[in-house]
């Protein structure tokens, strides 16, 4: 069992894009619209819950949001660039949403604890470790996790000839798949792809492109929430993420995948693994780690009622909630599929109404 919820506590959820972090630039269209997204789904999750009030940045140039939160401005010209971080040292505590893109997601972390906030998120030196895409593919290679062979290179000069093609070429440090692309030979690489100073080379594997959400506390045990299938495409050889579909019915628990979030000291709160699953081979590729919050939180917030994931993360976080109480394949327990997209977005659901738990 796990301990109720003490009355009056307040949490904060900065999401960097729209919650002000990039006041005076445009907002990157995909960033802004997935940011929005979980935004939303996370604070209305928490403000489901008993005694919660739930505070949400919002940059100072997008209209009014209502709902069971109260909105704090961010960017106005007399503001500091961390005023959001002052303002969560008054919570107890924080959501932090950000990109790991130029060390972005891991300064967030840093300023926050600065300022005396209290995350539910990662650390800042797990953040790094997962956020820099080459760096965690020779981590989880050294520890013998299966992951793609990865190779950094310079786009604007030729590519290596002894590497498998096609190929996967893409950001070391990205979120998202913005500025991925298929490259099916050395010297077939796209204008756009030059443009990046540098990028992670991996194969291209058979697979289905999956994600699987875990929450993990101190005790750096990592607890399944769901396992979905990832919507992406190729277009004019980019990859481009179109959303989810949750729960998979077709996969089951990998072991292995909990055991690569449960490697890397300092990962906490909620933790997304995308991979590939290999039906003919019964097996998965991992490709990244996120230290942060994902798109799947819009779906997963469908299937599970109200506040009982928010109310899970907080728990695990305070390293109340008990081994015994968490089933091994997920708290998602459903014989029924909602799809979702990037924006937020529900497609359908399967005519049978998902169970909750």
């Amino acid at each position: 069992m796990t301990a109720p919820l003490k009355n009056g506590i307040t949490v904060l959820v900065h999401e960097w894009v729209t919650g002000g972090g990039m006041a005076g630039a445009p907002l990157p269209a995909s960033w802004a619209a997935e940011g929005h997204a979980m935004r939303r789904a996370i604070a209305a999750d928490f403000a489901g819950l008993p005694g919660i009030r739930v505070v949400m940045t919002l940059d100072d140039r997008l209209p009014d949001e209502p709902g069971p939160w109260t909105i704090f401005r961010v960017g106005g010209r007399t503001q500091e660039s961390d005023t959001w971080a002052r303002r969560a040292a008054d919570a107890d505590w924080t959501v932090l949403i950000a990109p790991e893109t130029g060390g972005t997601l891991a300064d967030c972390s840093r300023t926050l604890a600065r300022r005396g906030g209290r995350s539910l998120g990662s650390t800042p030196e797990a953040i790094e470790l997962a956020g820099d895409k080459l760096q965690l593919a020779a981590f989880l290679s050294d520890r013998g996790f299966p992951t793609p062979q990865s190779r950094r290179v310079v786009p604007s000069l030729p590519l290596p000839t002894d590497f498998p093609y096609p190929a996967v070429l893409k950001p070391i440090d990205g979120a998202g798949s913005v500025d991925t692309f298929l490259i099916p030979g050395p010297l077939l690489v796209p204008d756009e792809a030059k443009a990046l100073p540098e990028a992670l080379l991996q194969p291209f594997l058979p697979g289905v492109p999956s994600s699987a959400t875990f929450l993990i506390g101190p005790e750096r045990q990592a607890r399944l929430i769901a396992i979905g299938r990832q919507r992406v495409e190729v277009q004019e050889g980019r990859f481009v993420y179109r959303g989810g579909i949750l729960p998979d019915l077709e996969a089951s628990p990998a072991p292995v995948l909990a055991e690569a979030v449960e490697s890397i000291r300092g990962l906490r709160g909620l933790v997304g693994v995308d991979f590939l699953r290999d039906h003919e081979r019964e097996t998965v590729t991992i490709l990244e780690i996120n230290p942060r919050p994902t798109t799947s939180y819009v779906g997963l917030a469908q299937l599970l009622p109200p506040g009982r994931l928010a109310k899970a993360w907080i728990d695990i976080v305070e390293g109340i909630h008990e081994s015994a109480d968490w089933p091994r394949e997920g708290i998602v327990r459903s014989e029924n599929s909602v799809t979702f997209d990037t924006d937020g977005t529900i497609d359908r659901m399967k005519e049978r109404e998902a169970s909750r738990e």
